[in-house]
């Protein structure tokens, strides 16, 4: 028997016992006879009966204990050649079936470029998207206040409220005076139009700086009671002459 044949035998004793398994138990489980298991064990490969049963019962065994039967098989025929052709080659190394050595993970730069090309082209077709959206998109305007027409308005002026784009001008058309103002950073406005007695029609616009684009326009109705001649005086010049 030989140091090489003790260490083979030696690991398939240690596997047996590590699980606490006895001889006569995996007889019964691979049919293998005891001696035979025994004979593995000890390095005793002459009592096996032929090289052709010896490796079908060590495949056997090392599959029942959980070793890797082929690395199993490699390092008998390593250990029944001749001493000469055993001390030029070492011992092929056993691993436990079921446990694969785990593979570094390498990440390779084509991988890595190819990742940041996604990433950055991801990004631009969203914010070309948004550009679109945004650009493409009709400005927000809402008048507030009044919230529809009026009447029966008895003052000569009213406020005009509402929300509209961030620092947006906000303009009044139809009247003989038609203020503009700036709506502030969170898009709200009021602004003061002077009326004349009678039927008022206000139209209100709204012009985004970011996108140059125009608004619908709005319209309210204000129909303004009371003296006509206050209503007269209010009035601009050009407008009494009209």
């Amino acid at each position: 028997m030989t140091d090489e044949g003790q260490h083979l035998g030696e690991m398939l004793r240690s596997a047996r016992e590590s699980r606490g398994l006895d001889r006569a138990r995996i007889e019964r489980d691979t049919r293998i006879r005891e001696r035979y298991l025994s004979a593995l064990e000890r390095g005793a490969y002459d009592e096996l009966p032929g090289d052709v049963y010896a490796r079908g019962f060590l495949r056997t065994y090392a599959t029942y204990l959980g070793l890797d039967p082929d690395a199993m098989t490699a390092l008998y025929r390593l250990e029944t050649r001749r001493p000469t052709d055993r001390s030029r080659r070492p011992p092929a190394r056993v691993r436990a079936m079921g446990s694969p050595q785990p593979r570094a993970f390498v990440l390779a730069p084509g991988a890595v470029a190819a990742a940041v090309l996604t990433v950055l082209v991801g990004a631009l077709v969203a914010y070309l998207a948004y550009q679109l959206i945004t650009f493409a998109r009709t400005p927000e305007l809402r008048v507030i206040d009044p919230a529809g027409d009026v009447r029966g308005h008895t003052e000569s002026s009213i406020v005009i409220r509402g929300i509209t784009e961030p620092n947006a001008r906000v303009s009044v058309s139809g009247l003989a005076e038609n203020p503009s103002v700036v709506a502030d950073a969170t898009g709200s406005f009021s602004i003061r139009v002077q009326l004349v007695p009678g039927s008022n029609l206000v139209t209100i616009s709204a012009l985004d700086p970011r996108t140059t684009r125009q608004s619908a326009e709005v319209t309210r109705t204000i129909e303004v009671v009371g003296d006509a001649d206050a209503g007269e005086s209010r009035r601009p010049p050009s407008a009494q002459r009209g």
